[in-house]
């Protein structure tokens, strides 16, 4: 069906967290964009959200984390330019 694809060629970068922004994103790759998530190297909080105290006991990363980030490829990326020297910032491919 030629709509399953209808955003092929559409190039989005994905800088939310949480709901909304990752929702969006996730439908829109869904439809053929492709799609950049880009986290703090810390990771997103739903892909952390294990390590909080009320869920200490789950492994690996949270099932809405997976949902929210289907067919999109990751990278972290260090925004923070204090204390360092200017020039390209850090980015690291996510698995």
């Amino acid at each position: 069906m030629a709509s399953d694809n209808i955003f092929s060629g559409l190039k989005v970068v994905d800088f939310a967290s949480l709901i909304a922004g990752p929702s969006a994103a996730v439908i829109l790759s869904d439809f053929g964009a492709d799609v950049i998530k880009v986290e703090p190297p810390s990771g997103d909080l739903l892909r952390i959200g294990n390590k909080l105290p009320a869920t200490a006991g789950l492994r690996g990363c949270l099932h809405p984390w997976h949902l929210a980030n289907r067919n999109k490829r990751g990278m972290a990326l260090d925004l923070k330019v204090a204390k360092r020297p200017a020039g390209p910032r850090k980015a690291r491919q996510m698995g």
